[in-house]
């Protein structure tokens, strides 16, 4: 999650991963705005079945990609160039490059598989269908502060 204070913006940002996850097969069991410990705020709870370490890494990085990305299409921006803005998705980033590392070992192929992701998951919000089921899920997150796996799947439908 962030730190920018701006609690829509929060609610956008773990919307983002919960619908990221949903889209590549993931259970999404939990999601909450709560902070459970002091460095880690919002969290989802996800579960996938049947995947490999590696396949398990390629969907949570792009899981861990949704939020900052959900995040972005909130506040109308496409760049992941600002520095101060990156700095507060540091959870995130490190388990993108995490998740990287299981894939691929050499840093510059590591490198490119990142940039996969990011324009495989920009490619998903990209879809207007999509963007208003984040929309969705973050008003109900909003309202609720903590969605579980029903309310969660209740709030994607129209």
């Amino acid at each position: 999650m962030n730190d920018t204070g701006h609690p829509e913006a929060e609610a956008w940002h773990e919307a983002g991963h919960a619908v990221v996850a949903h889209l590549l097969g993931g259970r999404v069991r939990e999601l909450t705005l709560e902070a459970e410990e002091e460095h880690l705020e919002g969290r989802a709870s996800i579960e996938w079945r049947g995947l490999d370490a590696s396949a398990l890494a390629v969907v949570s990085g792009q899981v861990a990609l949704g939020g900052p990305l959900a995040e972005l299409l909130f506040r109308g921006d496409d760049s992941l160039d600002d520095p101060e803005l990156l700095s507060t998705w540091e959870q995130d980033w490190s388990e993108v490059e995490r998740c990287a590392r299981v894939v691929e070992a050499n840093a510059a192929l590591r490198a490119r598989l990142i940039r996969t992701w990011i324009d495989r998951v920009q490619g998903l919000l990209a879809d207007d269908r999509v963007e208003e089921r984040i929309a969705r899920v973050a008003d109900a997150l909003d309202a609720h502060g903590t969605l579980d796996e029903e309310l969660f799947e209740s709030s994607l439908v129209d």
